[in-house]
């Protein structure tokens, strides 16, 4: 028993480290398109290289570009392109300092597809390797080119105290689209937090993870005061914001406590659920070790459907750790074992005693069987076929005590049987128990 316990810990635990960091990934993803409206670009693109689908909203347009061993979805203002093509295949073009992007296709509908050709700006490259960074391949230009760095960038950098830049830095603000206008948004938080001057790494390490300027304002306006970006990082990836915190409407929630909710998968409407159950002044702490111990609402709804009205927290605990379900409950009751107390059952299910088990003794005429009783032949290692053993070589009727008795003496129908192949026949039972006490 203490084994299916076990495992049914382990899985539950598996269970809750996957829906938090499901949780963690939805949200980090929902900040990077907070400003999509969700329905600006539906991903269906499987453009083989140099082929592009695109979407048009308002005045913004996101483009997928397919390259030989990469997709990527970026997107523009509708006034950096040339005029789109509409109805008719045609041209267009979007050139940056790092270099003009070639298209062909179609619009309709505000919905276009086609071909691009990618022309690297050969002046910006040399520019590029005056800063030390040379050999750019042609991905990697690109990613220079979607985040729009350029001359005015670096100047930007310099500026702000930032020299020095290493090729891997470079290549991850290209990569993580950290333009001029997130590095502005960065450092005018860092400025207004008193962070002090943040390295590049960790702008970078903020942006992968979704950590934005609303997203830490929001811990501020919310009333949490010297948020470090370690612990904005760390609430980020436990899944935890605002929003969350604000829908329990819990007074002085901290932000550990709200970290620990969420790794236990506790959200507000298990929070709510558990209090609709009656269970008020439920505390933070108690909701955390319900849903630890794998205790879920309908499981109570249903306990207490069996008649079980006034099922406390900690006993519907014990009952999940040992098993006990409303399903067994109401196979015992059918068995005739009716208003059986919980802690009872909770018994029966730690010694092993199941419904199939009452059944097959109940079959053999123990009809008076009792729940202490149940318990104790299940100790003594004591079935309804060992018991029938015995009808084979002439003894029916046997006591419950003294099927026990003849268990814990190692008398079986088989021992019998062999010492009547040895001619010790027409004995009583006592008579075989002594012999088997003797040796025999």
């Amino acid at each position: 028993m203490k084994k299916n316990v076990l495992i049914t810990l382990a899985v539950f635990a598996f269970s809750m480290l996957l829906y938090t960091g499901s949780y963690a990934q939805q949200k980090t993803d929902a900040i990077k398109d907070k400003d999509d409206d969700n329905d600006f670009y539906v991903n269906n693109f499987r453009g083989k290289a140099g082929e592009w689908d695109a979407v048009i909203k308002n005045d913004r347009i996101h483009i997928e570009f397919a390259g030989r061993s990469w997709n990527s979805g970026r997107r523009f203002l509708l006034s950096e392109f040339t005029a789109l093509p509409t109805g008719t295949a045609g041209t267009f073009k979007l050139q940056r300092e790092a270099g003009t992007i070639v298209f062909s296709g179609v619009f309709n509908n505000n919905k276009g597809e086609g071909t691009y050709k990618f022309e690297e700006n050969p002046d910006f490259k040399t520019f590029l390797a005056g800063q030390g960074f040379t050999n750019i391949k042609e991905e990697f230009m690109l990613n220079i080119f979607f985040t729009d760095i350029n001359k005015a960038y670096f100047d930007y950098l310099k500026t702000n105290g930032y020299t020095g830049l290493t090729m891997n830095q470079f290549r991850d603000l290209a990569q993580q689209n950290i333009n001029r206008k997130v590095l502005e948004e960065y450092f005018n938080l860092f400025a207004k937090q008193n962070y002090g001057k943040v390295s590049i790494d960790k702008i970078v390490e903020l942006c992968e993870h979704g950590v934005d300027v609303e997203f830490v304002n929001s811990f501020s306006e919310g009333g949490y005061k010297s948020v470090s970006l370690d612990q904005a990082l760390t609430l980020r990836d436990h899944g935890v914001d605002m929003d969350f915190i604000k829908d329990f409407k819990v007074k002085d929630m901290t932000l550990e406590q709200a970290t620990d909710l969420r790794d236990h998968g506790v959200d507000p409407e298990y929070m709510n659920s558990l209090t609709s159950l009656g269970w008020k002044d439920m505390s933070l702490e108690s909701a955390i070790d319900l849903r630890d111990h794998g205790v879920s609402v309908s499981f109570v709804k249903e306990i207490m459907a069996a008649g079980y009205k006034d099922i406390s927290p900690e006993k519907a605990m014990n009952l999940v750790d040992h098993g006990v379900s409303a399903s067994y409950i109401k196979e015992l009751n059918d068995l005739g074992w009716k208003n059986i107390s919980l802690e009872t059952t909770e018994d029966l299910r730690n010694h092993g005693v199941n419904t199939s088990f009452i059944k097959e003794l109940q079959a053999l005429g123990y009809k008076d069987l009792n729940a202490d009783k149940a318990i104790e032949l299940r100790d003594h290692g004591v079935s309804a076929s060992f018991i029938n053993g015995f009808k084979s070589v002439g003894f029916a009727d046997i006591t419950l005590d003294k099927a026990q008795e003849l268990h814990d003496h190692g008398v079986t129908a088989d021992y019998i049987k062999k010492m009547k192949q040895k001619g010790l026949n027409n004995l009583s039972l006592d008579e075989y128990q002594k012999l088997k006490d003797a040796g025999m």
